[in-house]
């Protein structure tokens, strides 16, 4: 009869104690990641796939996570479909590509590689070209990053403001480079007169060439201040509690000398934690521009009447 009363206060016991312990917790997710090429213009495909690929695995192994293959995309689209369906969760995009393609609901913060220096959108001119504002870029040689969407929207907005519509035909020739770096190149040698390029970029020019600092103006009023115009985000469906364990492995990174080497190859100081208010200063630009643009055709509008 002791016995049973033992056993019988010993079930119970249990039972009261098992909502204390909970469920056992699942491991994290494998990290599948979808990387949008545009974010890296200076090395070649091929050798992108190949250090992302090194990236990952290193990362998988200083948290013995599993992973899947990294998966390169051209277009935000067909990435924000595999996120979506969860096929990946995680991307490292361009900024303005995550907030154009994607609901603020769909993602999480994340991590990134960045320089310790915010790395603004400068707009720098030749000091000899009497350039002081947007308004005095009519007629002027324009330099810009090739297929960056960000320096074309904001050049837009800039003359949106300036002049009240965007005329890019008021505009002199426009020239396009891969690196930013070979922007500030054409501004020294005279064969452009006003730049978009990324701070970055502008300084790695400046390291080489200090000549250039006494030719060349940032024209810091009319710049656009980014932390990056690159960011690494988790899918919202990935739970908290692996978010957070697969960030603190990422940051790991910095500490080991194959993490630094892989963060030199994309020119990164350290991996950093990003958050979805990073995004802030992109909405704010996307705003700002359709403002000025649904002004401009109302006044265009009204002229016609």
């Amino acid at each position: 009869m002791a016995n049973s009363v033992i056993r019988l206060a010993l079930a119970f016991t249990l039972v009261l104690a098992l909502p204390c312990f909970g469920p056992a917790r699942a491991e994290p997710p494998p990290v599948a990641i979808g990387f949008y090429l545009p974010v890296i213009r200076d090395l070649p495909r091929k050798d992108v796939e190949v250090s992302l690929r090194f990236w990952v695995e290193e990362l998988a192994r200083s948290m013995g996570l599993t992973y899947e293959p990294i998966q390169m995309y051209d277009d935000l689209a067909s990435l924000r479909r595999d996120l979506v369906s969860g096929k990946l969760n995680f991307l490292v995009t361009t900024a303005i590509g995550a907030v154009k393609h994607f609901a603020p609901e769909e993602l999480a913060d994340g991590f990134s590689g960045y320089k310790q220096e915010a790395n603004h959108l400068l707009l720098v001119v030749r000091r000899d070209t009497g350039i002081s504002t947007p308004g005095d870029l009519a007629g002027k040689r324009i330099a810009l990053t090739e297929s960056d969407e960000l320096s074309d929207l904001y050049l837009e907005t800039l003359l949106l403001k300036a002049w009240g519509q965007a005329d890019w035909k008021r505009l002199g020739p426009i020239t396009r480079e891969q690196r930013s770096s070979k922007l500030a190149h054409r501004l020294f040698f005279g064969q452009a007169d006003a730049a978009l390029l990324y701070r970055n970029g502008y300084q790695a020019a400046l390291a080489l060439n200090p000549q250039l600092g006494q030719r060349l103006q940032v024209l810091e009023a009319y710049s656009l201040k980014i932390r990056s115009p690159h960011i690494g985000l988790f899918s919202a469906q990935v739970r908290p509690e692996d978010r957070e364990a697969i960030t603190q492995a990422a940051l790991r990174l910095n500490e080991t000398a194959r993490g630094r080497q892989v963060l030199q190859i994309y020119l990164a100081d350290g991996m950093v934690r990003t958050q979805l208010r990073d995004l802030a200063p992109f909405r704010e630009l996307l705003e700002t521009h359709r403002k000025l643009l649904a002004r401009n055709q109302g006044k265009a509008e009204s002229e016609r009447k």
